[in-house]
């Protein structure tokens, strides 16, 4: 019931989302992640690998069904009569069931537990791959946004001083090199604009995929960037996110697949004993007497077969996946030393980052467009203002963006949301 509950509170956040209007339509990451657990078709595709796991279990709990074989005498030549089912006819009837010894029943059921946890990981490992897909894809395409808006404002502004100069040209006051050197910036403006608004496209069709959207439904990513001054690692110690790393989808998976190696070995193990089944006969009046009834025993003999390669193979498969497992741990510590390093470097190029700078842009290009038509600066002047700008704010939003990737890699590669913004 409580699942019940989450779900409905998922979905509708996101239909909450789909049917505001655009001017509304600002989805916090939060909301992409609750919308993504909620409708992402991959991820609940992964999910049946867990139901097909536990039908797995099921089938091994079943016995074997029970063999029957009938057999009728074709013609009696005492009587004459084809199929004779009567007192002098021939019949006989044999029941036999296979039984599992040397703990081949447990053992099989063992194994599929193993493999439901196998499944039961494999499926928190893709939420997780999937989950760092969402959320880098969503911090990056709200930063081509911020900067679209930077080239509009440039566009903007430059189209304005554009059709001044044109005016000051007819009247002899602006050379035509001028003009066309200014006509010139505006198409390298909008080149690199358009350019920026492939890649949002592009971002907006993965997330919206991940998130489970229409292919046509607006989406206004929005990012608190309040919370980045808030961002410190002195009280996250490097040791206290390795503990984190022993929890780590990937690396219970691996420990599991020691499970099941472990379990797959008993049961070739206990495969190597001979088959027995039980058997009972009747036979009407083809044995030493009429209507005789017995019962017997069939045991395979292990002598050339004691499932020997198997053994072996499932002996080298543990030692294997103590091997993977190893490695497995390895590299999820590697990896949460560098995105560490990576987030303490970002982190302290954010610092050292007069961010305010972009908050008077608007500002400083009016008084540049105002200098210029003053003639107080030169076009070259004008130009390299111009460009100036536009990679500060450019790289200030590198800068964010850095931090916001960052962080989230920490919280991605230890599973566990460290940071909460």
């Amino acid at each position: 019931m409580k699942r019940m509950m989450i779900l409905s509170l998922f979905t509708s956040v996101c239909l909450s989302v789909y049917g505001q209007e655009i001017t509304q339509q600002r989805v916090t990451l939060q909301e992409a992640e609750q919308c993504f657990m909620t409708n992402n078709l991959q991820l609940l595709a992964a999910h049946y690998e867990i139901s097909k796991a536990d039908a797995a279990i099921i089938q091994a709990r079943l016995f074997e069904n029970p063999v029957i074989s009938f057999e009728q005498n074709v013609y009696n030549r005492l009587n004459g009569r084809y199929f004779d089912f009567g007192k002098d006819g021939q019949t006989a009837v044999e029941l036999e069931q296979l039984i599992y010894i040397a703990g081949q029943y447990n053992n099989r059921i063992k194994l599929e537990k193993a493999n439901k946890e196998i499944a039961q990981y494999q499926f928190e490992e893709v939420v997780r791959t999937l989950r760092s897909e969402l959320k880098k894809d969503f911090i990056r395409l709200f930063y081509a946004i911020q900067s679209q808006q930077i080239y509009e404002t440039e566009i903007s502004s430059l189209a304005k001083v554009i059709e001044t100069v044109g005016q000051q040209h007819e009247q002899g006051n602006i050379s035509l090199l001028e003009r066309t050197r200014l006509e010139a910036l505006l198409l390298s403006l909008q080149k690199d604009k358009n350019e920026l608004s492939s890649q949002i496209i592009d971002l907006q069709a993965a997330v919206k995929l991940l998130m489970g959207m229409p292919a046509d439904q607006p989406l206004v990513p929005f990012l608190n960037e309040s919370f980045l001054p808030s961002v410190d690692l002195k009280h996250i110690p490097f040791s206290d996110l390795l503990e984190f790393m022993q929890v780590r989808p990937d690396v219970k998976l691996a420990e599991a697949q020691i499970q099941t190696s472990v379990a797959n070995q008993k049961l070739q193990k206990s495969l190597a004993f001979p088959e027995v089944s039980i058997k009972g006969t009747y036979d009407k009046a083809g044995n030493f007497i009429n209507n005789y009834w017995a019962i017997g025993v069939n045991v395979s003999i292990p002598i050339f077969n004691r499932n020997q390669g198997n053994i072996k193979a499932a002996r080298f498969a543990v030692k294997q996946s103590h091997k993977q497992e190893e490695q497995a741990r390895r590299e999820a510590e590697n990896e949460l030393f560098s995105t560490y390093s990576r987030l303490d470097k970002a982190l302290e190029l954010y610092k050292k980052t007069n961010c305010e700078l972009t908050d008077r842009l608007s500002e400083i290009i009016r008084g540049v467009n105002q200098n210029f038509l003053k003639r107080n600066i030169s076009l070259l002047e004008f130009i390299d203002y111009y460009n100036s700008y536009k990679e500060i704010y450019l790289q200030m939003n590198q800068i964010k963006q850095d931090l916001f990737l960052a962080v989230e890699d920490i919280n991605i590669v230890t599973d566990h949301n460290v940071f909460v913004y």
